[in-house]
């Protein structure tokens, strides 16, 4: 499973401080990611970064495996 193949389900988009934020879920888990961006598109970006540097897809790698076993 590399970054690129996480499913980010867009929660909620709203501003906080003239900062626009969005919200994203992991497709399939409870992992929040929440992050400020000018567009969504840039926002996901940013989101998938986070989850890159975490390395948060190792981890979600292994949990598959294991619901798969």
């Amino acid at each position: 499973m590399g970054s690129r193949d996480i499913e980010l389900e867009l929660i909620e988009e709203y501003e906080l401080l003239g900062e626009k934020r969005f919200r994203f879920r992991i497709k399939g888990t409870n992992i929040i990611v929440n992050v400020g961006a000018n567009k969504l598109e840039e926002a996901r970006e940013k989101a998938i970064k986070i989850v890159e540097d975490m390395r948060l897809t190792e981890f979600l790698k292994r949990i598959k495996e294991v619901k798969t076993a």
